[in-house]
């Protein structure tokens, strides 16, 4: 009998749980579906450079309570695009919700998506590129698994991890760029390993055209994964003159002074890099994800 009364508690605390979270949530719903402030990126990009961003956006939770709520921080996400005015966009963590508010809100870029599974929360990588300053070649996506044209995974993977790219062409100098945009698994150091050399693979069918690879790597300096990765490309924050350094996935400023695990690659030959910094803006107190975002400018030589 006691047991049953303990399992009983138990279920009613939950239960407790699952109403606070909700009506927490709901608080701010309202003001998400009416009050949504755009950005438009043709007359505000810079002219002499290319500035890329990449913000893990934080997954859709409804244990992410009051100002952690997705509600809540929607629109602080457009205000850190603005604040960078980035031609280039690399999100991770987006689940349909967020890739609706996002494409509504930021205005002249065009996008590619591709979700890891089918799932309700499915996350994918989308690419977002100023239309004014770029068209578009060729886009894509694919799998980090041994089986990357099809959903899967493998190599222990938590989950399904996607790559998605563009090759674009800079309208003012006729050149090319490709855009890569990932986040590799938090679980199995051999995932990272296996997805990042798929990608490498990927890379290698476009040549010498010039690389941007950016993302949520999940790894550290001192892993094999970072390691593979600067084999074949350069971590822009030591290649640009002007650069900053510091913990990108920060938990809500719980761990600010932990390591970087997000990153732009770029080519060795064929971009320039200007500058990079970790964008540690927030607002009233309010960190507009668990990740800063990176911001980094270049150009193509």
């Amino acid at each position: 009998m006691r047991s049953r009364k303990k399992g009983k508690t138990v279920l009613l605390s939950l239960l407790a749980l699952v109403l606070a979270a909700g009506a927490a949530e709901g608080v701010y719903v309202p003001r998400y579906l009416t009050d949504r402030p755009t950005f438009d990126i043709t007359s505000a990009a810079d002219p002499d450079a290319i500035t890329v961003m990449s913000a893990n956006v934080r997954c859709f939770s409804p244990l992410d309570l009051f100002k952690k709520s997705w509600f809540y921080r929607a629109k602080l996400i457009v205000e850190n695009v603005r604040a960078s005015a980035p031609d280039l966009i690399g999100f991770q963590e987006v689940t349909p919700m967020h890739y609706a508010y996002l494409t509504e809100t930021l205005r002249g870029y065009a996008s590619v998506i591709e979700y890891r599974d089918r799932s309700p929360l499915r996350e994918g990588c989308p690419v977002f590129y100023n239309t004014a300053k770029f068209t578009l070649a060729e886009q894509g996506s694919f799998w980090l698994s041994e089986t990357p044209e099809v959903m899967s995974k493998s190599w222990g993977a938590a989950f399904n991890r996607v790559c998605s790219y563009v090759l674009l062409t800079e309208k003012a100098s006729g050149k090319p760029l490709a855009v890569f945009n990932t986040h590799l698994d938090h679980i199995s150091d051999a995932a990272r390993i296996g997805g990042i050399n798929v990608i490498l693979d990927k890379l290698e069918s476009f040549g010498n055209v010039p690389c941007i690879l950016m993302g949520d790597l999940n790894a550290t300096e001192d892993s094999e994964t970072y390691r593979a990765a600067t084999a074949r490309f350069l971590d822009a924050k030591y290649a640009a003159p002007d650069t900053d350094s510091g913990a990108t996935f920060q938990k809500w400023g719980k761990r600010l002074d932990d390591e970087n695990i997000d990153y732009f690659m770029i080519s060795k030959t064929g971009i320039v890099p200007l500058s990079y910094k970790v964008v540690r803006t927030t607002y009233d107190g309010v960190y507009p994800a668990d990740h800063f975002p990176i911001e980094m400018t270049c150009r193509l030589a």
